[in-house]
């Protein structure tokens, strides 16, 4: 059966993940467990909800996901893609998600490197 997140633990988990954001960027992959168990012990923490660092891993990679989702619908840009009607953690979280934290450092470590 598969973990069903209360919201409020699934806004701890974004909250959290952006927080950690640079350790991500600049930690060696194999590192990136570290972070996701300091992720899961805050949302046990804050909302006594318990996830592995791995479904807090797939849950954020299934946001990530239908944020991306509800993107491309909005823009009309679904010709090619896999696009799905978005659940209620997609429409709920999408706001919370739309500074897209995730790619802004990244993007600027590239025009650094490149």
């Amino acid at each position: 059966m598969p973990l069903v997140w209360p919201p409020a633990a699934t806004l701890t988990l974004i909250r959290q993940r952006r927080i950690e954001q640079l350790n991500f960027e600049w930690a060696a992959n194999h590192d990136h467990a570290n972070i996701w168990m300091r992720i899961a012990l805050q949302i046990l923490t804050t909302d006594n909800f318990f996830a592995t660092p791995r479904q807090c891993q797939v849950k954020w990679q299934a946001l990530r996901s239908g944020y991306d989702n509800i993107n491309h619908i909005e823009a009309n840009r679904t010709q090619g893609r896999n696009v799905r009607p978005p659940n209620r953690y997609d429409r709920l979280f999408h706001q919370e998600m739309s500074d897209e934290f995730w790619v802004h450092s990244s993007k600027y470590l590239i025009k650094i490197y490149s």
